[in-house]
């Protein structure tokens, strides 16, 4: 572990993986808030708990709370790929510079994304998402030539 630690790379995979961690949970709460707000509940138990006299669960998502498990569906599709992805590629013997390019740069691209997407905001949402994928790609390729 000391080994790891004393490499930049991966200090900053592991920064931008601590992050991007923080931003998932942050979309399950944001998902929370939105069904909490709009009273919009799936399970029977959540609205007899949760929510206010005569709210019954439905079969349905109300709009805001299919919207927020979208943002979270997102992140499932993409940021535990980056994880695994990132992670060869410093174990790789990656450089600290393009490491720490590509972290940065796919989180800072998947915190744009989660603001464009629960601002329902484009192009910007469709951009930082190009953005997130090519870094992921390039780590991709770049493992590919190393392994090969």
């Amino acid at each position: 572990m000391d080994v790891l630690q004393a490499n930049p790379a991966f200090r900053s995979y592991a920064l931008c993986a601590g992050i991007l961690g923080l931003k998932m949970l942050g979309s399950a709460v944001y998902t929370g808030s939105r069904r909490q707000r709009h009273q919009g509940y799936i399970n029977s138990e959540d609205a007899r708990e949760f929510g206010g006299s005569g709210v019954a669960a439905s079969d349905t998502e109300v709009g805001e709370v299919a919207h927020a498990l979208r943002v979270q569906r997102n992140d499932l599709e993409n940021i535990p790929l980056f994880f695994a992805v990132g992670l060869v590629y410093v174990l790789m013997g990656a450089s600290h510079f393009w490491t720490a390019l590509y972290c940065w740069t796919f989180t800072l691209a998947r915190l744009a994304h989660t603001y464009f997407y629960v601002n329902h905001l484009q192009p910007g949402r469709a951009r930082s998402y190009i953005v997130g994928a090519a870094v992921t790609a390039l780590m991709i390729l770049q493992i590919v030539w190393w392994a090969i």
